[in-house]
């Protein structure tokens, strides 16, 4: 059973990073156009703005859960830095517990928001708003999954020290 969940654990992460990538690419490209749009002469497409934001959410939405199984995720430890290690482990565990329940409470409501967002459509470049929306259901499903990945030992220890 460990090693499907393991296996489904590579495969989501793969996908992720490919998400990232992409919407990295995107974010790089759009940007690009819109700085050549300040050049004289050259003229940049209206919708770069709105595409470089949606790519700039995709960019979260798919990198986030892969942050909290690297334990890359921000983490304020002033306070527990100076207990002992397996206390420290223990907080650890209870924090992934805390953001699996708070990712799984928010589900529900970003679920109700992707389904209210059908109809809309872009400003700039008429393209259903619901492509854009579906990362605020990406967000905390990718949180829930990757902290239930870290929590059952699949993630990397998170960080209590600054690395140079």
């Amino acid at each position: 059973m460990k090693n499907l969940f393991g296996k489904i654990i590579e495969g989501v992460a793969v996908l992720c990073r490919v998400g990232t990538v992409i919407a990295f690419a995107v974010l790089i490209v759009m940007v690009t156009l819109q700085v050549l749009g300040r050049v004289p002469g050259i003229a940049a497409p209206i919708w770069t703005e709105e595409v470089s934001r949606f790519a700039l959410l995709y960019l979260v939405a798919f990198s986030c859960g892969l942050a909290a199984l690297d334990g890359e995720l921000v983490n304020v430890d002033l306070f527990t830095a100076t207990l002992p290690v397996k206390v420290q482990a223990a907080i650890d565990k209870l924090v992934d517990v805390a953001v699996i329940v708070f990712s799984l409470a928010i589900i529900p409501g970003a679920y109700a928001y992707v389904l209210n967002s059908f109809g809309e459509r872009a400003r700039s470049f008429d393209a259903p708003m619901v492509i854009v929306y579906i990362t605020i259901l990406i967000i905390p499903v990718s949180l829930a999954f990757f902290y239930l990945a870290r929590l059952l030992g699949f993630g990397k220890p998170m960080q209590h020290q600054e690395t140079l």
